[in-house]
């Protein structure tokens, strides 16, 4: 009895010694990527731990990344603004239409850089785009390096899509293959790869990034640095769970905010060389589009854009003055 009496005391005290280091605000965070990609293990991972130390320990947070049951690009918005999750990474153009405001961003020759990108996201986002994101806090948005047109055929100008059917991420982009004479075809990303050995695709529109993600540049060799379009990204919290906290801990998250919006230009910028770097050593062809034939086509392309924003306005009033803000503050930065 005696000696029963002394193993329920240790674990007793095993049980209070435990809970005493049980974190006091357990944070679960849900995003698209892989647990490999660089923004679990370059952004996200880095950015929770310093909050778990600038807590004492009093915050811990949990990552479910793509291949989780909460990892669906389609469902990372509805998972935030619910309490599923109380942090959610996800981009706006998934699913689409359903955040027209800062997929103006996206729209062809808009941006030039990642950082200029980020930046005017992040301040346009209280006046002009927090209607997209209702029930969350945002944390941050930003925007990857333009989008590059990858193909098998080698091509030196945006005229010489005629005739290919082209992988389109966006509604925006689908315009504008339309107006080049190219046959646009929707395929989620994990799709392009086979799509083309297949022989379904002939190229595709999309940044570096996720070309050397997707190790898409093992089956298109030749690469047009035209800087077409962009793809925007949120990382949002739930307001419900963010008014809940204590001043102190909701301080940590405030402060942490330009962690985001300092770097992101320079992690798009690193990850796109890493895949440029690969093609190259793969021995692919890169053209660059010189700046005077990308002003040239922005110009051509403009009644596109127009177009777009012109359709849009019929059921998101205000879409012409957004994007035209977003051009002007774009401004500021590039």
């Amino acid at each position: 009895m005696k000696i029963r009496h002394a193993v329920l005391g240790v674990v007793a005290t095993i049980l209070t010694a435990t809970s005493s280091f049980a974190a006091e605000f357990d944070f679960k965070i849900s995003h698209m990527f892989p647990p490999t990609h660089f923004i679990q293990t370059l952004v996200l991972e880095p950015w929770a731990k310093s909050i778990e130390e600038k807590s004492n320990g009093r915050v811990k947070f949990q990552i479910f990344a793509s291949g989780s049951a909460l990892g669906d690009a389609t469902r990372q918005f509805d998972q935030v603004r619910s309490g599923v999750v109380d942090i959610a990474v996800g981009i706006p153009a998934i699913p689409r239409g359903r955040h027209p405001r800062s997929t103006l961003i996206e729209l062809p020759f808009t941006i030039k850089s990642a950082e200029g990108g980020t930046k005017a996201l992040m301040e346009l986002y209280d006046p002009y785009l927090k209607d997209d994101f209702p029930g969350t806090v945002m944390l941050n948005m930003t925007v990857t390096e333009p989008s590059a047109i990858h193909t098998k055929v080698p091509i030196t100008d945006l005229d010489q899509l005629k005739g290919l059917r082209m992988r389109a991420p966006t509604p925006s982009v689908t315009a504008m293959l339309n107006e080049l004479g190219a046959t646009p075809v929707g395929l989620p990303p994990t799709q392009i790869y086979e799509n083309v050995e297949r022989g379904v695709i002939d190229g595709n529109v999309m940044p570096w990034g996720p070309v050397g993600a997707f190790k898409i540049y093992e089956v298109l060799n030749n690469h047009l640095n035209a800087r077409v379009d962009a793809v925007a990204m949120y990382t949002l919290m739930n307001e419900n769970r963010y008014n809940s906290l204590p001043p102190d801990i909701k301080q940590l998250f405030d402060e942490s905010i330009p962690y985001f919006a300092d770097n992101w230009g320079r992690w798009w910028k690193d990850t796109d060389q890493i895949a440029i770097d690969a093609a190259k050593a793969k021995g692919n062809t890169i053209v660059d589009l010189p700046d005077d034939k990308r002003e040239v086509w922005r110009e051509k392309l403009k009644p596109v854009v127009d177009a777009y924003i012109a359709e849009q306005e019929k059921t998101v009033p205000g879409s012409r003055e957004i994007y035209d803000k977003m051009v002007e503050t774009l401004k500021k930065y590039e």
